[in-house]
């Protein structure tokens, strides 16, 4: 019997390593989710970022009646100097003139919702379509994510029966 326990002596050791490599390997695995984890939340909040600042500079690009010149071909406005201070660029670009087909409500770029009879020719509306390109300004290489917002904006164009 003496012989046997002799023989056995080992086993509690290789299980006792077993048993470390095994926790090791758990940890292992712990510490790199939680790195990874903490890797994708800052991108994501980088990524919304890059869009609020984007969707930022079009949104304030509305109020700029200057970006609404159909007479300019297109027009760039880095917004970083502006005095909203937001890091993004604004490409507006006049698109065309047309009247609104039937009864509709639009909003204009006060950011006023009206009714599009603007005109006593057709009882329709005629408006000037603008597009608005905004884009978040890189401000480093490699992590800086990038966002781009398009939208169109119409703005009430000339009144050919009431002289405006």
């Amino acid at each position: 019997m003496m012989k046997t326990l002799r023989n056995d002596r080992g086993v509690v050791m290789i299980a006792a390593l077993g048993i470390i490599v095994a926790l090791a390997g758990l940890s292992l695995v712990v510490a790199t989710s939680g790195q990874m984890s903490t890797l994708t939340g800052a991108i994501a909040s980088q990524a919304a970022a890059a869009f609020y600042a984007a969707d930022g500079g079009a949104y304030y690009s509305l109020g700029d009646n200057d970006n609404f010149d159909p007479n300019v071909p297109t027009r760039v406005v880095d917004l970083a100097t502006s005095p909203a201070s937001l890091p993004s660029t604004v490409t507006s670009s006049f698109v065309n003139y047309r009247a609104l087909p039937g009864n509709l409500l639009i909003r204009t770029t006060d950011g006023r919702v009206r009714a599009a009879q603007f005109g006593q020719n057709e009882g329709l509306g005629k408006m000037y379509y603008f597009r608005l390109d905004s884009v978040k300004n890189k401000a480093a290489v490699g992590v800086d994510p990038a966002s781009r917002v398009q939208m169109e904006a119409a703005k009430p164009g000339p009144c050919a029966d009431c002289g405006s």
